[in-house]
Parts: C-alpha cells; structure tokens; sequence
C-alpha cells in the first residue's frame, strides 16, 4: 500500500489497528526515518493513547489506553544478549497487551514465532510503501481481513 503523507498513514493505521489482537508481536522492519515510530503513534492513538514516543532511549516504552502497547527499539543493541537486561519474555509473549518492535533484527535468537512482520519502504521524503509480509498465519490472517 503506497501512503502519500501523514493522513494516509492515519487512514492505513485506523484499519490495521482494529485487527489486531493482545498478544500480537509485530516487526516493523525499516530505515531510519522510514516511519515505524509514526506508524505505532497512529495505531496508539486509535487506541486513544496519546502520550506515545519514541523509545530510542528508553528501549522499551509502555503506553496505557484502550490496550496496553509494548513499544519496543532495540537499534542500540549491540548483541542479542542485551535483551537478557530486559524483560524480554513480558514484551514477546505479551498477555493483555500487544508489542512493536522496532530494529527487531538486533534481537535474532530470542524473538518469537509468528510474528507479524510489517515492511515500510521509503521511496521519497513524504511518500512510503508498507506491506505486511505474508510469512506467517496471523500475518495472512490480518492481510485477508485488510483485503490485500
């Protein structure tokens, strides 16, 4: 899906945020400034939370509204072993709450299975394509319900 600016970023964030579940992990995968910390700003404020950041020196970021939201920035990790310093296990097997992951590949070996997985690419300074990887059952099960 090709976003334009902000409001249809808005408008693809009102759709994915209703489908998602507590328990859900998603992995946004992305450059720097490709938009994951906005995308997961829109979801929250769906989820009438309006207090969210990003957690790039925090690490992990917990947000109360209508959910709980996990956000979570591992870009500083420097080993997968870092998450052992975290309560890793509370933010990927989430219960009563659903996980963003930002630079989940800094974590490989203790992320979970059937993670959502969600591509943004930046193809010019206001315009993005997002694509929710097909690679596993709730991944499709979300595609199916957006009709993609």
């Amino acid at each position: 899906m090709v976003i334009n600016n902000l409001n249809d970023l808005e408008k693809f964030a009102y759709k994915l945020a209703p489908l998602l579940k507590e328990g859900d992990v998603i992995n946004l995968i992305g450059d720097m400034g490709a938009g994951k910390t906005t995308l997961v700003n829109a979801i929250a404020r769906f989820f009438e939370i309006y207090d969210s950041s990003s957690p790039t020196f925090a690490i992990v970021n917990i947000y109360e509204g209508d959910v709980t939201i996990y956000h979570l920035d591992l870009y500083r990790f420097d080993s997968p072993d870092d998450l052992l310093d975290i309560d890793f296990e509370t933010y990927f097997y989430p219960q009563g709450a659903i996980t963003f992951l930002e630079w989940a590949e800094n974590g490989e070996g203790y992320l979970p299975e059937g993670m959502v997985n969600i591509k943004i690419d930046k193809i010019s300074p206001e315009t993005r394509d997002i694509q929710i990887l097909n690679d596993t059952e709730r991944a499709r099960e979300i595609n199916e319900l957006l009709g993609n």
